[in-house]
């Protein structure tokens, strides 16, 4: 049987009797989406965009209030909000190394997702028993890490789906759709804030339903292996292997760390969006304060697909430092909050916006450049190296600003991460690899 998926770089191979999954699924594609600009997406792709909106929706009705109720009724301080959100979000992104390990070994994208979801599905309720901040932090800690098992697989398997023309619009679209749920999250949990009086605690029970939806449309989602094995019923079935045989290691070379590094640097500039709702109070009463995280889902739901579609087409690397771009016009937007006569509130939620756009658009980006550097045995493994990577520099990122926040205001906490965007836009162009700066309709 042929080699599925790659030809050792990440990049599909092509053949003339080519039967790998990528290649079975990437030529049958939607032919009665919404509109044509997706007729380009596998169709596997909007499975899994279906499980993400319902985990991102759930995600986000505890997000979006969960600020407002470390410091109204947890009584604790912005660091320790800012603290609390960059440890769990960190040990989110390390347990995604473990997962991505795990995944390409087992060749079972699948099996590890659904073991994140039921960790998901049994913990987030305790949330709503928490009294302290260091119940909190247990329960989001765990919660994270059962995110943090379901998210590697998951991209590695929309690597697995896609090919390289159609892989910054694959991650574009999903992101979108887990967003889309994010969206809905927020409003959701404003409403029934409004309706319990302020009871964050029924929120947090009910934040646990959408997950159990996310876990039926789990078995709906088909990996390609799955789709050969109906397609051909003597194809073989993919032995686990270990991905870590030198000619696998050698895709590990000083392009992946150099676009690891960028990402680094480029993360450091992103503290928690926890503390938007906190900013807002400034303009807003304290029950929709909560409503930042709402035009961040928005922003992330209008910018994250169009920009991977035009990445693909003009270059992925272009488009990442458009999104750096963005990232410092968000904060500009929380700067003119301060001083802006007429409705203040409107900058706070531009600066949302585009923040939470550019900050998935230039994930999907990321992460489409890594599945294209690495060998597909071990795809999972450099996304879950680039989650810890990311991780680490936000955990970083959010205590500093979070200290500075508390320490000098939050208009030092805004420059500080202009600050971190401008340096990441300088190392942009020694550390992107040229080849990335064009579209693959205009490599030649």
């Amino acid at each position: 049987m042929a080699e599925p998926f790659d030809n050792g770089k990440g990049i599909e191979a092509e053949s003339p009797k080519s039967d790998s999954p990528t290649e079975v699924l990437s030529s049958s594609h939607c032919k009665n989406g919404f509109f044509s600009v997706f007729s380009n997406l596998p169709n596997g792709i909007f499975a899994v965009s279906l499980f993400g909106l319902f985990l991102g929706l759930s995600t986000t009705m505890v997000y979006s209030q969960l600020p407002l109720f470390l410091t109204e009724e947890i009584h604790t301080t912005n660091a320790t909000v800012a603290f609390i959100d960059g440890l769990v979000e960190f040990l989110a992104y390390l347990t995604r190394v473990f997962a991505g390990l795990i995944s390409d070994f087992l060749r079972d994208r699948k099996l590890i997702l659904f073991l994140g979801c039921i960790v998901t599905f049994c913990i987030k309720p305790l949330l709503a028993f928490a009294k302290t901040s260091g119940m909190v932090i247990l329960v989001q800690s765990i919660e994270r890490i059962g995110n943090g098992l379901q998210a590697t697989p998951r991209d590695a398997l929309i690597a697995d789906l896609s090919n390289r023309n159609t892989r910054g619009q694959s991650y574009g679209f999903t992101k979108s759709m887990k967003t889309l749920g994010a969206l809905l999250g927020t409003p959701i949990a404003v409403w029934l804030m409004f309706k319990t009086c302020n009871d964050y605690r029924t929120v947090f029970l009910c934040a646990t339903i959408p997950v159990a939806i996310a876990i039926v449309c789990l078995f709906k989602v088909k990996t390609p292996q799955e789709l050969k094995n109906e397609k051909d019923e003597n194809a073989q079935k993919v032995q686990a292997e270990n991905p870590f045989k030198r000619k696998y290691l050698k895709s590990l070379d000083i392009s992946f760390w150099k676009i690891l590094c960028l990402a680094f640097i480029f993360e450091l500039g992103h503290f928690s969006e926890h503390m938007f709702p906190l900013y807002a109070k400034n303009f807003l009463n304290i029950t929709f304060a909560g409503s930042t995280g709402m035009f961040v889902s928005i922003g992330q739901v209008l910018l994250s697909f169009p920009i991977g579609l035009l990445a693909d087409k003009f270059g992925k690397g272009r488009f990442i430092k458009v999104c750096m771009g963005l990232m410092i016009l968000s904060n500009l937007f929380f700067l003119a909050a301060r001083y802006s006569s007429f409705s203040p509130i409107t900058y706070v939620y531009a600066g949302s916006l585009l923040w939470g756009g550019q900050m998935t658009a230039v994930q999907g980006l990321f992460l489409s450049l890594i599945s294209e550097q690495v060998s597909f045995h071990l795809r999972a493994t450099a996304i879950g190296l680039y989650y810890c990577t990311i991780g680490i520099a936000y955990f970083i990122a959010s205590n500093i600003a979070g200290n500075i926040w508390d320490a000098y205001g939050s208009n030092y906490a805004f420059t500080y991460s202009i600050f971190f965007c401008v340096v990441a836009l300088l190392f942009a162009k020694i550390l992107l690899p040229k080849k990335y700066e064009y579209g693959y309709n205009n490599a030649e």
